[in-house]
Parts: structure tokens; sequence; C-alpha cells
């Protein structure tokens, strides 16, 4: 693993309602770095290098960059850890057929599970390449990227200083992207907590969630230092968010046209989304180990709603898996 240059205690940089003034260029590139810079948590039981080592044995010379993200930075520690693995090509993958299921719907989902002498270790990967990851983050209509990676993430491994820099312009365009396609459905002056909250919760709605309804605001309020300051960089990068005179108060300079438009692309970005989470559940059926008792863990962790499967729809998930889905669907386990 590289030594990440800049190491330092970011997370004071960002506390409470602090501000960064920086110089004049790319704030939010700047705002982006040091957040990848400081220490990523570890706990001192080493829950994560195992996985790692796993995760380098298994991609090889293709590795480019692990990250982690959720709930686990967040200081959960009763859940899956959540990796995404950047890739240089899909050569390594276990056959080419996963490879072509990649490129037609990234990302391929994976688990690994490892029996060590702290214990069982069980994480959940999602792999990609590096090239469509950032593509995703300018390019893609739906946001299922650019609304997780416009969040704080952390990256815990990255192959040599290209890659890093790379990783630190592909998250200042995921927030970009996020803020530009959130700024016209927001009033015409609005607080970053109502920036973020009101887009964390458009995003949400167009995917199957198991979470409450509450998430957004949760999210926010975690880091609420780093989310101001990126809404204040973002204001000096972007002609369409203005500062005001009242601290922490923004103005919205978004055109009549679209935001006329932007409750179609939404109400689009919604049907969009789940058709493709129905696809990347299917998909995930051939690429994850016990990919129903994984899904029923999360929704019973989410909404407290748990259905027993039968042996036959845990051995066959595809063919018989559905009626129990619609059943947790009905009760209310996801939107």
């Amino acid at each position: 693993m590289m030594s990440l240059p800049g190491r330092m205690h970011a997370h004071t940089l960002f506390s409470g309602q602090q501000r960064w003034f920086m110089k004049s260029g790319d704030e939010t590139h700047q705002l982006v770095a040091l957040r990848i810079a400081k220490q990523t948590d570890r706990t001192a039981d080493g829950l994560i290098d195992p996985l790692l080592e796993e995760i380098k044995q298994k991609h090889g010379d293709s590795l480019l960059a692990i990250l982690v993200y959720g709930s686990w930075l967040r200081g959960k520690r009763d859940t899956m850890l959540d990796f995404y693995v950047l890739v240089e090509n899909y050569q390594a993958l276990d056959s080419a057929w996963q490879g072509w299921m990649c490129k037609l719907l990234p990302p391929n989902v994976y688990q690994i599970h490892l029996n060590t002498e702290n214990g069982e270790l069980r994480a959940k990967y999602a792999l990609l390449t590096l090239d469509r990851f950032q593509y995703a983050m300018r390019h893609d209509f739906h946001s299922y990227f650019w609304a997780r990676f416009a969040q704080p993430c952390d990256v815990i491994y990255a192959r040599d200083e290209p890659v890093l820099k790379a990783l630190t312009s592909t998250f200042s365009q995921a927030a970009s992207k996020f803020v530009n396609e959130v700024l016209p459905v927001l009033p015409e002056r609005f607080s970053s907590r109502q920036l973020w909250t009101r887009g964390l919760s458009l995003t949400y709605q167009c995917e199957l969630r198991t979470e409450s309804s509450n998430r957004a605001e949760s999210l926010y309020d975690f880091d609420p230092g780093y989310y101001a300051a990126m809404t204040l960089a973002l204001a000096h990068d972007t002609n369409a968010l203005a500062t005001t005179l009242n601290e922490d108060m923004y103005c919205n300079r978004s055109s009549v046209l679209t935001m006329k438009l932007s409750g179609l692309k939404w109400w689009l970005r919604r049907v969009h989304g789940k058709v493709l989470s129905v696809l990347r559940l299917i998909k995930a059926a051939f690429t994850f180990n016990d990919s129903l008792q994984y899904l029923l863990w999360k929704i019973e962790r989410h909404s407290g709603l748990y259905i027993k499967p039968s042996a036959r729809q845990l051995k066959h998930p595809l063919i018989f898996a559905w009626p129990l889905l619609w059943r947790l669907y009905r009760q209310g386990a996801f939107r």
C-alpha cells in the first residue's frame, strides 16, 4: 500500500461550523484532497487489513484503489464492511462473462468471507474499472455513483500518486454533479443543510432502499462541518450557486428553464433507478454468495421486518424469492 501524502487530522478542519478560505483555484478539489489525506480510522483488532490483503491477492496487478464508504465511516460496527474496488481491467475476474456483466451494468458485487484469529470476517465490495468510475461522476444520468461519492469516503489503498490524484478529481466532480443536479429543485435561498438533505432524499428515492425516511438528515448531521465546507467551496467554483451576506445561506442562480425541467429529470431518475435496482439484484445473485440471506439481513437491520426464506428460496433465489420480496415490499420494508 502506498503511503498517502499529506497525512493530517483533517476531521478537525471540518468540525462544527469552521470554514475553509483557500487560495484561488479549485477549492472543491483542495477540500477533497484534505479529506483523503486524513488518517483512515482503523480498529485495533485489525478488521480491515486481512480483507484488504484478500482483495489484493484476488485482483493482483489490475488493482488500482480500494475505497471504504458507508456506515462503517460513521462508527457503525454491527454491519458488513462496504468497499469499492477500482481496477485497471477485468482480466483478474473469475470469468469473462463477469467482465461483460460489469461493462453492461456496473458495478459487480462480491463477498469476502475469512476465518481469522480475530474470528469470522465478512465484507462486500463493488468492483468496476477506474475509467468507468470516472465517467460515472461526469456523465451518468442516474445518481447511483455520484450521489454516493459526493459524500465522504476514505481511500485506504491507492497504487500510486497518479491514481490518488485521479480519485481526488473524481470525488470533486461527484460533489459538483450532485449540487448542480439538486440546485434546480431548491428555493431561491437555502442553507447547506437544505441542499444536502434534499439532494440525498431525492437520490434515495431513485433506488430500492431499506433505510428510514430521515436517513438524509442523519447523514448530514454526522458530519455537518464537511458538508458546509463543501457547499462553500462549490459556491466559489459553480456559477449556479452563490453565497449571501448571511452565514451558511446561499442563492440559487439556476435558470427558469432548468428549474422547470428538473421535476421531469428526477421523475425519470426514479423510474430508471427502480429498474436498475432490480437488474442489479438479479446480477448480484450470480456474483454474491448467499445473496438472499444478505439482502434479508439488511432489510431487517434497517426496517425491523423479516420473513424466513424457505430452503428452495435460499438455493434458487432468482426463481423462487420474488414472492417473499414482494411481501416485504408490501409491508414497507423497502421503497
